[in-house]
């Protein structure tokens, strides 16, 4: 019988630690219990493996009523060796796992880490009941929504509870998640080469929906689609762009442009703020084509600075397979209007769909040559298809037989570690094609935006970069070990000031050069 002998402990949450993305699926698991006065920590694991054992050591000395994980799947592998030790050192609490690493093959994943209950879904109301079973030492059965082992059997209970009505959702607590982690994303992106993201932004990620409302064969969803409004997602945002002194927002949903409607409430919300800012969303180019010119200009002049879109491929033919219901036409077309209302792309293109030949590689290559060279400010990124479990895709490996079980695409991607690296092969080219012309794609257009950028630019970016890692190294080994008195605090304070100054300077020269306005 699975309880926990500590049923006044707090709940703890463990993430891994956070690196310039806001975890949201904490924040709401925490937010909720929150809302219904438990005691909660979130807690980051080590980046290393070495620290796991003396991390483990402290949650058990806090005596948890139990101890949550979950996240996406690549997390599987860290989190099943973190429960190892649990197990080794001795717990007499229950370990918790969710997230979409459990809720498209939750057997599978408890046996792969040996939890003691897993949530299947989305876990607020789920995690929440779970507690409250375990306080009042309730029969497991009772709760909705999980699985967990019983007399070597595991037992998977009826559908759990999701929150519907996402105007419902809790507060975000941020306060849990140290702000020096993920609201200065500029200085994240202090060596990447794209104009997208100025030094000193401070950013704040906002969440207004759960799903996605089209079936793409490599993505997984699991919830239906549905938005909070547009008036309860800006609900407190004065306070909280003041209390972190942000300047940007960061729009974390699938899909927050989800119709022109939408998109006007947007702007509506952003005019209304006390404060000017610029932000950042998502969208496709069938919904972009939707978008009058009106609508973007609105989007531009209101703070809109990049749009996230999928391209995936310049063949059309692999754009069917994918089912993302959209043309290589729309796409050039999208990009030509974005390059003329002055907002910044940020896409993406994979290699290695189901069926993908060289030939099909080719047409992609050919897509970001066009659309670079009309707009050399367009942002790509290249990935490499992996069949993520509860995809269409995973469905097709596993009856190709390309997948033999799930522990077999377990070791395989766990051989990858990531998506820009081979898992499974479900293209017509060779595993060496797959990667080769995955990485040709990447340098072609590393090469072609040198190019297009010129030496000038160049040479701004290679000085912010090094101006920032002086910056940071004199910090590290002089500045910060100033005594704390008058004179050194005023000493540290000019210090900072004149390079986030001159970060400022080459951000306003790199941008001149590169003639954005």
């Amino acid at each position: 019988m699975i309880v926990s002998n500590n049923k006044n402990g707090p709940v703890i949450l463990v993430a891994k630690d956070v690196i310039y993305t806001f975890p949201f699926g904490y924040a709401y698991l925490s937010g909720y219990l929150l809302e219904k006065n438990e005691d909660v920590q979130v807690l980051f694991r080590p980046n290393k493996r070495s620290g796991y054992n003396q991390f483990v050591k402290d949650i058990i000395a806090q005596k948890p009523l139990l101890v949550g994980f979950g996240t996406l799947y690549p997390d599987l592998y860290d989190i099943a060796e973190i429960i190892k030790i649990f197990k080794k050192l001795g717990c007499d609490f229950p370990l918790i796992i969710g997230g979409q690493m459990v809720t498209p093959t939750p057997q599978f994943a408890m046996e792969i880490t040996n939890a003691d209950i897993g949530v299947i879904g989305e876990g607020e109301i789920i995690l929440y009941e779970l507690v409250q079973a375990l306080r009042e030492n309730n029969n497991l059965q009772d709760v909705k929504g999980i699985i967990f082992k019983k007399e070597n059997k595991y037992i998977t209970t009826d559908p759990g509870e999701y929150i519907k009505d996402m105007t419902k959702l809790p507060a975000v607590p941020y306060d849990l998640f140290p702000s020096e982690k993920w609201i200065d994303i500029g200085r994240f992106y202090i060596d990447y080469s794209q104009p997208h993201w100025l030094y000193n932004d401070r950013v704040v990620a906002i969440h207004g929906g759960r799903g996605c409302p089209f079936n793409c064969n490599f993505c997984y969803h699991h919830s239906p689609p549905r938005y909070r409004t547009v008036a309860n997602m800006f609900e407190g945002m004065d306070k909280l762009l003041k209390k972190y002194d942000a300047n940007m927002l960061y729009f974390g949903d699938d899909l927050v442009l989800a119709s022109p409607t939408r998109a006007k409430e947007l702007i509506q919300a952003i005019k209304n703020l006390k404060r000017k800012i610029s932000y950042s969303v998502s969208c496709r180019f069938d919904i972009l084509e939707r978008l009058d010119d009106e609508i973007l200009e609105e989007m531009k002049n209101t703070g809109c600075r990049i749009m996230g879109l999928g391209v995936e491929s310049g063949s059309q033919k692999i754009l069917d397979i994918i089912d993302k219901r959209i043309t290589v036409e729309q796409i050039k077309k999208g990009l030509r209007r974005l390059k003329t209302i002055g907002i910044l792309p940020s896409v993406s293109i994979m290699v290695g769909q189901y069926t993908e030949t060289i030939d099909d590689v080719q047409k992609s290559m050919d897509l970001m040559l066009e659309t670079l060279r009309h707009d050399k400010n367009i942002n790509y990124a290249f990935t490499i298809t992996t069949p993520f479990p509860g995809t269409k895709l995973y469905d097709i490996a596993m009856k190709k037989g390309l997948i033999k079980s799930h522990l077999d695409f377990y070791n395989k991607f766990k051989l990858a570690t990531d998506i820009s690296r081979l898992s499974v092969n479900l293209s017509a080219m060779s595993d060496n094609e797959v990667v080769e012309m995955r990485n040709k794609l990447e340098e072609t257009y590393r090469q072609e935006k040198k190019k297009l950028i010129g030496k000038k630019v160049e040479i701004v970016e290679r000085t912010r970069y090094f101006a920032f890692r002086v910056y940071r190294k004199l910090d590290k080994i002089i500045i910060s070990k100033f005594p704390d008195n008058l004179i050194f605090n005023l000493i540290k304070k000019i210090y900072h000031k004149c390079h986030n100054y001159v970060q400022l300077l080459l951000d306003k020269l790199r941008l001149y050069l590169l003639d954005i306005k």
